[in-house]
């Protein structure tokens, strides 16, 4: 299914998003877990949509822009949370819900994306795509990504991490290439250090979150539980998303 360079860059923005300009959203549910002295702990569960668009440039590359909103979720009830007992420390701390972005970057036909200017000094980020060989009539790839965080305050923690997004597309579909975006499932896995809310800077171990989920071309298209949170939480980014998203 690989060829050349732009046709490459460009399944791979089907399957991930759409090569029309608009607007395409990954989404999973999963699982958070502290891994601490080789013993993982599912602690809750966490929702992530990353709302993307894409442009195409006249040598094939891509001008992206991304946006995530995370929800953080009871195990049992999968409602968002607002407070979280620790289990390690017996603090009860404030579970935000996050939104990240609007980040602007490059995707050049050598799969190695171009995020700079970042927005902090002292941030070390790669960030590639990665064509996998097919199998069973599908078409894979992975988008990773390692990155480092300084610390954000006077004697807090970094915050490193690794995360790789596993796209899984028909190859049959693949082939009208008229369409600027084919169904595609997504699973997720990253290893992060404690985030800063969590209070745990004391406690020597590191999250594994893991999800699964699916890239859409419509909103409504969304579960219903996702579109309830953003209703609550973010509704006056999802009545703009088009100006948040603006390449």
């Amino acid at each position: 299914m690989w060829g050349n360079p732009a046709d490459n860059l460009n399944t791979m923005i089907r399957v991930m998003s759409r090569t029309d300009g608009g607007i395409a959203i990954r989404w999973t549910h999963g699982v958070l877990s502290a891994i601490i002295e080789q013993e993982t702990t599912p602690l809750m569960g966490i929702s992530q949509q990353v709302f993307s668009r894409h442009r195409r440039n006249e040598n094939g590359s891509f001008d992206a822009v991304y946006m995530e909103f995370v929800f953080f979720t009871d195990l049992e009830t999968g409602d968002v949370m607002e407070q979280w007992e620790n289990p390690y420390t017996g603090r009860t701390v404030t579970v935000p819900a996050q939104v990240l972005g609007p980040s602007r970057f490059k995707i050049p036909l050598t799969l190695t994306v171009i995020n700079e200017p970042f927005a902090m000094e002292g941030i070390v980020n790669t960030h590639w795509l990665e064509p996998l060989p097919s199998a069973g009539g599908d078409v894979m790839f992975n988008e990773r990504i390692d990155s480092y965080v300084p610390p954000m305050t006077e004697g807090g923690a970094p915050l490193k991490f690794h995360e790789v997004f596993a796209f899984r597309a028909d190859a049959g579909l693949l082939m009208d290439t008229t369409s600027s975006h084919v169904p595609a499932t997504v699973d997720k896995v990253n290893i992060i250090s404690w985030r800063p809310w969590m209070d745990m800077a004391e406690v020597d171990g590191v999250t594994m979150s893991r999800g699964a989920g699916r890239v859409i071309a419509n909103y409504d298209e969304l579960p219903s539980d996702l579109a309830q949170n953003n209703q609550i939480h973010f509704p006056d980014i999802v009545a703009e998303l088009d100006d948040y998203l603006e390449l």
